[in-house]
């Protein structure tokens, strides 16, 4: 379905004003390109978060060693003998 304001011809299927060139778009981007330019950012983000996995995995760990107590300083306290009733009536 054409409207009165289009034409269609083999260079331009409508009335659409040409690409002033300064932008380009994706349609004149070869795909090749696009997959180079997503690459690297998709690879940084496998790494990303590859790393925090292992961070987190780190922070776990140590936090268990925290409540299990093995770092936690020995505490020695002074060992009171109670009174006896021997020594009280002497």
């Amino acid at each position: 379905m054409l409207f009165s304001s289009q034409t269609v011809s083999k260079s331009q299927p409508f009335d659409t004003p040409p690409s002033s060139g300064s932008i380009p778009i994706v349609e004149d981007v070869p795909a090749s390109v696009l997959l180079s330019l997503a690459t690297m950012p998709l690879i940084v983000g496998l790494w990303g978060v590859k790393a925090m996995g292992g961070f987190l995995r780190d922070l776990g760990e140590a936090s268990e060693e925290v409540f299990r107590g093995e770092r936690l300083p020995v505490l020695h306290f002074p060992q009171d003998s109670p009174l006896s009733d021997d020594s009280a009536s002497d």
